[in-house]
């Protein structure tokens, strides 16, 4: 019994797809009414997550685990995805203004 109330936790709070698909709703409809905004945040999507990953691989191999820090990983992984999203921010800012003015709040 205890197991069954487990996954049903699980399933309502963790793993719920209603509300990992809403998550990603604003951005979508946001950025989507633009062919040109759409492939840009696509195209930015894919740098953040791509440096951010590899960014977060080196410091936890070469920082958090050697030190024993490791209850530090949320902490350290939020703040590398922030940093880059914030440099994809100044980058697309500086090479493209127009798909910085159509993307807005959502870079």
């Amino acid at each position: 019994m205890l197991d069954f109330l487990l996954l049903a936790l699980g399933a309502s709070l963790v793993n719920n797809f209603v509300l990992t698909q809403f998550l990603g709703l604003c951005p979508f409809v946001g950025a989507s009414r633009r062919f040109e905004a759409a492939a840009g945040m696509a195209v930015a999507t894919l740098f953040v997550m791509t440096i951010a990953s590899g960014a977060g691989y080196l410091a936890w191999h070469f920082l958090l685990e050697p030190f024993g820090l490791g209850y530090l990983r949320t902490l350290v992984f939020i703040l590398i995805i922030a940093a880059t999203v914030q440099f994809t921010e100044l980058v697309v800012r500086a090479t493209s203004p127009l798909l910085h003015e159509l993307l807005g709040v959502f870079l």
